[in-house]
């Protein structure tokens, strides 16, 4: 059995693209705290908790001045409108368009301000990472939800977020056959995959939980992963200059990896240049889990 890894491209972003919310509060109650957790904090601080949750919805302070914060869930309760005399707040996390970053939306019965449905972003980029999107209606005496859930990634998969892109990571195994690192990147491309390479400690991590999974499954002693790079020929010859040393010495598909930070060598970058051993992997012998070496 040969092991590559391999990333799925899933979905881009850049800066540009930064969803803009802001919690909107109202006079308003929960109809349940089924998905909700109480704070210890003062309902200024307990607002601002849910805003840095990605998964939290809204921020509701109950009539004993108990803040909670409630996380998505895909049967979200509804929100009976109140007064001000009834003391309960909810505080939703709700979108708004760029020209109010620095402002404060108005309008009736916010935050469907003016009768327009809001909308709201509760996805998480954990591993396990789901897109979970809503929509808020007035119904004239409160407010429901309309919610839609999905995984980014397959189960088999692992989420990671990178500074310009979104993809789900894993490894891809063939079994009974040997496989050689120049027949890895057509593979992939086979199965509308691409080949990758490691560009955190969390991804590491991830990696790591999954090459012990499957030498488990698998009643393996050990199991070394391909990993997206290829020294170059120039880089064969001088191996361990500065150059050589970084990134830069090797051939990669996986342009996103700016550089070898999160690779922890059995050695070093010029491991096993002189007696042709060119292609990098991922070490999984029990020992030495996520320590990279090369291979011919």
């Amino acid at each position: 059995m040969s092991a590559f890894l391999f990333f799925l491209l899933t979905d881009i972003t850049s800066n540009s693209d930064a969803i803009i919310q802001k919690m909107v509060v109202v006079w308003g109650r929960t109809e349940s705290f089924s998905s909700c957790v109480a704070q210890p904090d003062t309902w200024i601080l307990c607002v601002e908790t849910c805003f840095k949750t990605e998964s939290c919805v809204m921020a509701v302070l109950d009539n004993t001045e108990t803040c909670y914060t409630c996380a998505f869930n895909e049967s979200m309760p509804n929100v009976q409108q109140t007064m001000k005399e009834d003391k309960v707040k909810v505080a939703f996390k709700v979108k708004v368009d760029e020209s109010l970053v620095d402002k404060c939306p108005a309008g009736e019965n916010p935050p469907t301000f003016d009768g327009v449905m809001a909308e709201g972003d509760a996805s998480t980029t954990t591993p396990d990472g789901k897109i979970q999107n809503y929509t808020i209606a007035y119904t004239g005496t409160g407010w429901k939800f309309l919610v839609f859930s999905m995984a980014r990634c397959l189960s088999e998969c692992f989420f990671y977020r990178r500074p310009t892109i979104d993809w789900c990571l894993t490894l891809g195994l063939t079994i009974d056959a040997n496989i050689s690192y120049s027949q890895t990147s057509p593979l992939c491309q086979k199965y509308n995959l691409e080949f990758s390479g490691v560009a955190s400690a969390d991804e590491l991590k991830g990696i790591v939980y999954q090459i012990k999974y499957y030498k488990a499954q698998e009643s393996l002693p050990s199991l070394n992963v391909f990993v997206d790079a290829q020294r170059t020929t120039e880089c064969q010859a001088t191996p361990t200059t500065e150059k050589c040393m970084s990134i830069e010495g090797f051939n990669t598909v996986d342009k996103s990896v700016q550089n070898l930070d999160g690779y922890q060598f059995m050695t070093d970058a010029s491991a096993g240049a002189t007696i042709g051993k060119q292609c990098m992997v991922m070490v999984g012998d029990g020992v030495n889990d996520g320590k990279f070496d090369f291979v011919e």
